[in-house]
């Protein structure tokens, strides 16, 4: 499976950038979904991850995650 092209990672993040968080904070937040999924120490929740953010963070990211499990999907029906 290929990376996402540019635009299609800039579409997959804009959610979160619209609510105000910089490039640092979204890679700190996929980052940690990464390592959570590589190492699986424990059953935090995709949500948990921004537990502690405003309302309007926590709806761009649960956006952004929708997101990415759309693209992903587009991406192996290709």
């Amino acid at each position: 499976m290929s990376p996402p092209a540019p635009e299609q990672q800039y579409w997959i993040i804009e959610p979160l950038l619209d609510a105000g968080l910089d490039l640092e904070q979204i890679r700190v937040l996929l980052f940690r979904v990464a390592f959570e999924d590589i190492v699986g120490t424990s059953d935090t929740a995709l949500t948990a991850l921004v537990g502690d953010q405003p309302p309007a963070v926590q709806a761009a990211w649960r956006h952004a995650i929708g997101r990415m499990i759309t693209a992903d999907g587009a991406a192996e029906r290709s």
